[in-house]
């Protein structure tokens, strides 16, 4: 099994700021966000990291999930819309970021990212989860 840093938030073995989870899937706010609400959603199954290697009950799953979440992320966070971006380069397991945008210019990979301290993770993933939760 794939012991990357995904499967150790996974596991518990490394702190994250979780906003939702269920049987298969797991969403928490990114440690190096571009915007503020940048959350990561990932399989809770080791599958590789190529989405579109998922099966198709998979791949829907994870979308489905993934969109309840940037409901609750677009409740919360002033923004014009979430963008949702899918590359799998940085860490060898499916992940989608989920990003808070006004424009198109908000999403670089390679700019600086914003600086957080705990609490305001822990607050921000909080506001968040609660969002969430109230989604039917």
């Amino acid at each position: 099994m794939n012991n990357n840093i995904f499967q150790k938030i996974i596991n518990n073995e490394i702190i994250a700021y979780k906003v939702a989870e269920n049987f298969d899937h797991l969403a928490f706010l990114d440690i190096h966000p571009m915007k503020i609400g940048h959350t990561l959603v990932i399989s809770k199954k080791s599958n590789g990291d190529k989405i579109f290697s998922l099966s198709e009950k998979e791949f829907i799953s994870i979308m489905s999930f993934t969109r309840k979440v940037a409901i609750g992320i677009e409740r919360i966070i002033p923004c014009n819309r979430v963008g949702i971006f899918v590359m799998g380069f940085e860490i060898p397991h499916v992940h989608i970021h989920l990003i808070p945008m006004d424009k198109e210019s908000d999403v670089n990979f390679s700019k600086k990212r914003i600086i957080l301290s705990s609490k305001n993770f822990e607050i921000l993933s909080e506001k968040i989860k609660k969002s969430i939760q109230k989604i039917e």
